[in-house]
């Protein structure tokens, strides 16, 4: 889960870059926030994904993919569209954000929350899966 953490980490540095931003105006402080908030959401997809049994993605078609393959095994995941909004903070974090540099600050904040959201739902989803395998392995042993 150190990737978990990690992706809390770069939210956190996304959302004081924009502060920053606030004060001084300075555009890159922007485009960085946007960068950081998009590496959370990679590292937070990474640790659904390895925690489901895949190969950590190299690419993001192999993470779109993936994450394709999970909701259609597990209906309760797909009811959230991690796929779908994997997508959507890729394009308006990463290429709207950060390369174009098209966003303004309060659309990046609203993004931000977005990603915030996304973690929250994956760590959730975690925490379910992980007393459910200890259930599993408490059951195997009590018996």
């Amino acid at each position: 889960m150190k990737w978990l953490e990690d992706a809390k980490k770069a939210l956190k540095l996304a959302l004081e870059e924009l502060e920053k931003y606030r004060k001084d105006r300075e555009v890159l402080r922007l485009r960085n926030a946007c960068e950081k908030g998009w590496l959370a959401v990679v590292l937070a997809t990474d640790t659904l994904l390895i925690n489901f049994g895949y190969k950590k993605p190299e690419s993001y078609s192999e993470r779109r993919r993936a994450l394709e393959d999970l909701e259609a095994r597990y209906p309760k995941v797909s009811e959230l569209g991690l796929r779908d909004r994997f997508g959507a903070r890729g394009y308006y974090l990463h290429i709207q954000g950060f390369h174009e540099g098209m966003l303004s600050d309060i659309e990046v904040g609203r993004e931000l929350t977005k990603v915030k959201e996304y973690i929250d739902n994956i760590e959730k989803i975690l925490r379910i899966v992980s007393r459910s395998r200890q259930g599993h392995q408490s059951g195997e042993t009590g018996g």
